[in-house]
């Protein structure tokens, strides 16, 4: 039992030392230590994604600042900071030949207090009906800004050299995080982005986060990024691009035959956003399915027309596509594979 305080009592020390040095993640050093590999839950609400490589992941902690590097099976392999967890999966990468993602690449993001285990199942269609590589990434969606998510996809896109061709797919505010990135991070007109289908985009922000603004079970749970699309909506509105690569946009309905409703909508909504608040002008194809909000990712129509739009640049026909028409300018869309 001895042996057992004393060893519990060392680990402590180190533990807490290595997390001063850990929190700081522009030391130019590498910093990796000690680490038993221990099972996680992937990462959820408090850490995000900066690196993907053949399932092995580099995420940060939002609350700590630390890094660590988990396996396929999310078995933390390393933990310290960006430099040495990069170190450490180069060492992995040698060891087991992982070969660079190349080709054509889908880029998964998930919504508002949710993780990317929510966009698995439509990730795992894609990647069985199409020869495109899906990359699921997870960030902490509640507990900080848009800017440091789009930060975020910006290291997981810089860390994707080989990729030839990048598509996104993003639920809800997913998609809010990628229309920041293209307009403030990312390299303007990079050839490689083909397409994007946006899953009940709040496009034009969310009439029901501005109304629960002031709430305190909305702040708790909404965090720093629901405030943004609620009181600092027009602050954020200003930096986010619409997409200058082929865009496509499924928009939820509540089913007549469902007994649920949201009384502070006076028209066609999901339960958490309208279908008007979904448009945005350059859609390649637009698309209203009777689904609600939270669940539309699992839908087999949605991930059909998912992959349709993906690999086509439509969601169910080329003679039935919805074009929304561009703001002041006629749209060159790119021609269909």
């Amino acid at each position: 039992m001895r042996y057992v305080l004393l060893l519990s009592t060392l680990l402590l020390i180190a533990c807490n030392q290595n997390f001063i040095y850990a929190q700081d993640s522009t030391l130019k050093k590498a910093e990796s230590y000690f680490n038993l590999p221990t099972k996680t839950m992937g990462g959820k609400q408090v850490w995000t994604d900066f690196v993907h490589l053949r399932g092995y992941r580099i995420q940060q902690n939002v609350m700590t600042k630390h890094y660590r590097l988990l396996d396929p099976k999310d078995v933390r392999l390393a933990w310290g900071n960006m430099q040495g967890c990069t170190e450490e999966l180069q060492k992995i990468a040698e060891q087991k030949e992982l070969q660079p993602v190349s080709g054509r690449v889908l880029i998964v993001l998930h919504g508002l207090i949710r993780s990317r285990g929510g966009m698995q199942s439509i990730a795992d269609y894609v990647a069985e009906e199409t020869d495109i590589t899906v990359i699921n990434m997870s960030y902490a969606s509640a507990r900080t800004s848009i800017d440091r998510h789009a930060a975020a996809l910006a290291s997981v896109v810089s860390h994707l050299p080989e990729a030839t061709e990048i598509d996104f797919l993003a639920h809800s505010m997913g998609n809010i995080v990628i229309r920041y990135y293209l307009g403030q991070l990312a390299t303007k007109e990079d050839p490689r982005f083909r397409r994007m289908v946006m899953l009940a985009p709040p496009n034009k922000g969310s009439r029901l986060a501005r109304l629960m603004q002031d709430n305190l079970l909305f702040k708790t749970f909404w965090g720093v990024s629901g405030q943004e699309l609620s009181r600092h909506w027009e602050v954020l509105e200003s930096k986010l691009c619409e997409p200058e690569f082929e865009f496509g946009i499924i928009a939820g309905m509540r089913p007549e035959s469902s007994s649920l409703d949201n009384p502070l909508f006076g028209e066609k909504n999901d339960l958490v956003v309208s279908v008007e608040e979904t448009r945005l002008p350059g859609a390649a194809d637009f698309i209203q399915m009777d689904l609600l909000h939270s669940t539309m990712m699992n839908d087999d129509r949605v991930k059909q027309a998912t992959t349709s739009f993906l690999e086509n640049g439509f969601f169910r026909s080329a003679a039935e596509r919805e074009p929304i028409p561009a703001k002041n300018q006629v749209r060159t869309q790119r021609p269909h594979r």
